[in-house]
């Protein structure tokens, strides 16, 4: 195996930029352009980062987890597990920690701002575990645009693949409208090929069904979706997985602000659910009680 200073300084002197275009603001996709053969087996984080992992309902402790994390996934490039967990940890910042703060006023700006830098690293993350499947990574290397090479990603790559997605997303959203339009046909291209893939998982699906709760917030809040539908799917995201918060905190914010009654329901029951009904994700679902009581407050 070569040694992991070996394929840090590889990386590093390697970087290679390709600019992606859009009609709106454009961002950068950063990949290496030498190989690093991706691990079989998922990383052995240092005792500290695990802590202070496990504790990312606290904004300090993600902070400081996503700074280690990073000099770790720089120092041992070929854990495609770290690359996600530093596109899921910086995008639980923009989405839950920073959204916290958000009031409405002229200091949102700021907030804003730094959210847009978070998503932003989100996706770079994901875009490098991505570049971990050789032939992805090779035809980026050509010129390929990212949306035009998803063909070549296999399941396993399809962490990667989601989350950059929903960070892209979120980051585009709050960059302005113009890139937000100019993005929409990476979205829905990554989202398929996300349904393509999840076909060959035990469950047949992703991530509490990710991509039917796609399919419900494109419909909830593109000005052409159909309210009713997006409605319908969201219903059914919650009966397949009733205890999992963000697809009620989601479907409440983006389409229940106009009936009070169902609006309360579903943020009451989020608040007096359990987190710890899904251990894997309890951090995320402590945030996003705080994000319900947030919405009730503001009510």
């Amino acid at each position: 195996m070569i040694q992991t200073n070996r394929w840090s300084n590889l990386l590093i002197a390697s970087l290679l930029v390709l600019s992606v275009v859009a009609c709106g603001k454009s961002r950068q996709v950063k990949i290496s352009g030498e190989a690093v053969e991706r691990s079989k087996t998922a990383a052995k984080l240092p005792a500290d980062i695990e802590k202070l992992w496990k504790n990312r309902q606290n904004e300090a402790d993600l902070r400081q987890a996503l700074v280690l994390l990073e000099k770790f996934a720089n120092e041992n490039p070929q854990y495609t597990d770290v690359k996600v967990m530093l596109c899921t940890g910086n995008y639980l910042m923009g989405d839950g920690h920073l959204w916290l703060k958000l009031t409405g006023e002229d200091s949102d700006a700021a907030v804003k701002e730094e959210s847009v830098k978070f998503y932003d690293a989100a996706v770079n993350w994901c875009e490098a575990g991505l570049a971990m499947n050789p032939a992805f990574r090779k035809k980026l290397t050509e010129g390929v645009e990212p949306e035009k090479a998803l063909d070549t990603l296999t399941v396993d790559d399809i962490d990667s693949l989601y989350w950059r997605y929903a960070s892209l997303g979120k980051w585009s959203r709050l960059v302005g409208f113009t890139t937000l339009l100019a993005n929409r046909s990476k979205f829905s291209a990554m989202v398929n090929r996300v349904k393509e893939l999840e076909k060959q998982l035990p469950s047949k699906e992703y991530f509490y069904s990710a991509t039917l709760r796609y399919e419900a917030t494109s419909n909830a809040l593109s000005p052409t979706g159909d309210k009713k539908l997006g409605a319908k799917l969201f219903e059914e995201a919650i009966k397949k997985h009733p205890n999992y918060f963000a697809v009620r905190v989601l479907y409440s914010e983006s389409l229940l602000k106009g009936d009070e009654t169902k609006f309360q329901n579903q943020l009451n029951f989020v608040l007096k659910g359990n987190p710890k009904s899904l251990p894997e994700i309890e951090p995320e679902q402590i945030v996003e009680q705080r994000k319900a009581k947030k919405l009730l407050d503001e009510l």
